[in-house]
């Protein structure tokens, strides 16, 4: 066994006689010899660890001053052999752990309850068991190499310990700066001494405790003094990206002397050493400095740009081990930052295309946002979410609080302007189709930013109403389309009086076609001319057309006496109508027809097209070529407002001569006097012609970009949230039927989420209505309690 541990030379037919002579005291009758044989090969191999142990320590008194005197290396040398010996010794006696060791090993019951037998099954003193148990050992038998390793951690290990932590700190203190080829007897001494800690207890119970008690904990300890005052050293001058530059090659440093020489397990306990002694107590100084390096960071290019990107990576990467509340700074530094220029952007005041610089500054701050922090923060969505927030923040900020918010209105706009057919002309060129799906998908970016979708809900679905009747859409695929991102962005029901409003136009389609075929086959031939009349039908609960009448000043206007070209074809199509809907009533909405006029009495012919009122305008010099213009306002029966906006665009294309004034600012004698003649003259380079009705006086303006439709829509909006609210609060108290004020302001709260942000003023106020009209009732007993009322 000597020559077998001790690494000496033995015989081949010794060897195979040593495995034989193991079996016959394992089997020995009539009683076996197991027990025995394992409490000698004990005491051997303890004998042998304290001669070790000797040879280690070269004198009863081992010093801890120069880590070069000599122990480590005797130390490293006595483990390789005794490491070798013992799996050789393990070998020899494989048939004892077999049929003694492991037969006699207590269950995992036995373990955990502590019924089991100690490690030497009663045969060791009560001075080594307990020296077995304060090396934490398991309470069970051990394999004979495991019995060897146990050794040495007990007799010769912990002995030594004290003398061989110092040496070890020192020695990597010094790799730590200085470091040794891995290949370099230098660090074979250091992994060994490692090796050492970690295997003799790698087959037991907390396998790492001797390795962290002798290694790791003491090394940290000295390395976290060390980190901390290189720290202070290197931020002495006050200059921060020089220390998060040096900070950061610091911790790669520990990392990499940790890889070379620590247990991979320690890695993460080096990291957080480094962090907690280095980084945690200059925070105040990091986070000053957040500030400046995104300002740096956005408004520098080239190689200035480049510098301070890499020192906001640094600064990331120095904060981010540290946890949320040490991140939380730069977050909110990131987001403040975006606020700050984003409401700059905004504010600019721009005179022309208000929606369209709206929106575009609006994706210009998102896209750079967004490519600075995925390239410097790593693709965190913590600042990606700081980034939404201030977005948000600047898409609703509203410069006059009186005002509506302009974000819904101007993002509307933005959206019509694209999905228009544009005008014919160099300087508006009509998009493609792929450029509009862009931007299209870009504006919806936007619109999830959007608090008051309701009142974007409003502005769009009216907007979609002028394109669907006056047929002025750019494609029904892009329409179809953007309502569609409407509906994945907010759900069905946000958009389903939309898809009403498509459902009508086809339906619309193919009721002409129907109404055309009975015109041609079982109309008289004096009706001939409906052929060519269209008309959409369309429900009244799902087109906006009330907001259309009152932008032309009433509820409703009053019916235009149409010259008999327009009257009798309408009459065909209601009879036709009647006669295949049975019940159903058509309210006909002359302010938004539109007519073709073709000129007979000029050299070339001229196709005019115009609303219905220009159409009944422009017939009445059918007979005549010269009205009196009070009379024939009179005769049409017309506000002044909508004569105007009629006879305006006539003027000015050339098709009729105005003669004096017919909006005099205090005289009305000389509107009694003013004279309209039909231009007989009248020529163009264009033989088809558009007469665009007369906008109603501007409302927006170029600082807020807010539109007179804007102001008009706000009281709709209010009543439609009043009335959600309402519904909302009945809703829940219909399930709970009895419900405290803050869970019903909470519960409301998560209702409307998605739609708009309800002030809790006016939830109190919808709670007061619905108390009014008996839906609800307080609590006798409780004043903060609502009872629901079947």
């Amino acid at each position: 066994m000597r020559r077998v541990v001790c690494l000496q030379s033995v015989d081949r037919a010794v060897w195979g006689r040593s495995f034989s002579l193991v079996y016959s005291l394992c089997v020995a009758q009539p009683e076996p010899l197991g027990d025995r044989l394992y409490s000698e090969t004990r005491g051997f191999v303890e004998e042998h660890v304290r001669g070790l142990l000797r040879r280690v320590a070269a004198s009863d008194t081992v010093p801890l001053g120069d880590p070069d005197d000599g122990l480590l290396a005797r130390y490293a040398d006595a483990w390789a052999e005794f490491r070798q010996g013992a799996v050789n010794l393990n070998n020899m006696f494989s048939y004892l752990n077999l049929q003694f060791v492991n037969q006699h090993k207590p269950t995992d019951a036995e373990i955990m309850y502590g019924s089991a037998a100690s490690v030497e099954g009663g045969e060791i003193g009560e001075e080594e068991a307990g020296a077995e148990r304060i090396a934490g050992e398991d309470s069970r038998r051990l394999e004979v190499g495991e019995l060897c390793l146990a050794a040495w951690e007990r007799l010769l290990l912990r002995p030594l310990a004290q003398q061989l932590t110092a040496r070890l700190v020192a020695a990597l203190s010094e790799a730590r700066w200085n470091p040794p080829p891995l290949d370099s007897e230098r660090s074979r001494l250091l992994r060994a001494l490692i090796s050492s800690a970690v295997e003799a207890r790698a087959a037991r119970a907390e396998p790492l405790a001797l390795y962290e008690e002798v290694a790791l904990r003491p090394y940290l300890e000295a390395a976290s003094c060390d980190h901390e005052r290189a720290a202070c050293e290197l931020l002495a001058d006050g200059d921060v990206s020089h220390y998060m530059r040096h900070a950061l090659e610091g911790l790669h440093r520990e990392l990499r002397l940790a890889d070379a020489f620590l247990h991979p397990s320690s890695k993460d306990a080096v990291r957080s050493c480094y962090e907690s002694a280095a980084v945690a107590p200059h925070l105040l100084a990091l986070h000053a400095h957040a500030e400046p390096l995104l300002q740096a960071a956005a408004a520098s290019t080239g190689t200035d740009a480049a510098e301070r990107r890499d020192d906001l990576r640094r600064l990331y990467a120095l904060l981010r081990p540290l946890g949320p509340n040490a991140l939380r700074p730069l977050v909110d530094a990131a987001h403040a930052h975006v606020v700050r220029e984003g409401t700059a952007m905004l504010g600019r005041t721009v005179a022309d295309d208000a929606h369209t610089h709206f929106v575009e500054s609006v994706l210009a701050l998102q896209r750079k946002y967004a490519r600075l922090f995925a390239d410097v923060f790593d693709g965190d969505q913590a600042f990606f979410a700081a980034l939404d927030r201030a977005c948000s923040v600047c898409v609703n900020a509203r410069p006059e609080p009186h005002l509506p918010p302009r974000a819904p209105d101007l993002l509307s706009r933005y959206c019509d302007s694209l999905l228009r057919k544009r005008p014919p002309g160099a300087g508006n060129p009509q998009l493609t189709e792929a450029e509009a799906e862009e931007k299209l998908s870009a504006a919806i970016i936007v619109f999830k930013y959007v608090d008051d979708k309701d009142y974007f809900q409003k502005y769009y679905a009216r907007a979609l109403a002028k394109r669907l009747i006056q047929q002025a859409s750019a494609s029904m695929e892009q329409e179809e389309a953007m309502i569609n991102r409407l509906k994945a962005a907010c759900g069905y029901e946000f958009t389903n009086k939309l898809h009403r409003m498509f459902t009508d136009v086809a339906l619309s389609a193919d009721l002409n076609a129907k109404f055309q075929w009975h015109v041609r086959n079982e109309a008289n031939a004096a009706d001939s001319g409906a052929a060519h009349l269209y008309v959409q039908v369309l429900q009244a609960g799902a087109w906006p057309l009330a907001g259309a009448h009152a932008q032309h000043g009433a509820t409703h206007p009053p019916p235009l006496p149409l010259p008999a070209p327009l009257e009798r074809p309408a009459r065909l199509f209601e009879q036709f109508y009647r006669a295949s809907f049975n019940g159903r009533r058509l309210a006909w909405l002359q302010h938004l027809c539109t007519g073709e006029l073709r000129t007979r009495y000029t050299p070339r012919f001229y196709h005019i097209t115009a609303t219905a009122t220009q159409c009944a305008l422009l017939l009445s010099f059918d007979t005549v070529d010269e009205w009196n213009a009070r009379e024939l306002r009179d005769s049409l029966q017309l506000s002044q407002e909508a004569w105007l906006r009629a006879l305006r665009p006539a003027v000015d294309s050339g098709l009729l001569i105005l003669i004096g004034d017919a909006d005099p600012p205090e005289s009305q004698t000389e509107e009694a006097r003013a004279t309209l003649r039909l231009n007989t003259a009248f020529s163009s380079k264009r033989t088809k012609l558009r007469l665009a009705c007369a906008p109603p006086a501007a409302g927006a303006t170029a600082a807020t970009g807010t539109s007179t439709a804007a102001t008009t829509a706000v009281a709709d909006c209010d009543d439609d949230r009043k009335m959600f609210l309402q519904a909302a609060i009945v809703r829940v108290m219909k399930r709970r039927k009895v419900c405290a004020h803050n869970e019903l302001l909470q519960e409301v709260l998560v209702a409307a989420r998605g739609l708009f942000s309800p002030s809790v003023a006016l939830i109190k106020k919808c709670i007061e209505a619905l108390i009014d009209k008996q839906y609800l009732e307080r609590a006798p007993a409780q004043h903060d309690t609502y009872n629901y009322l079947a």
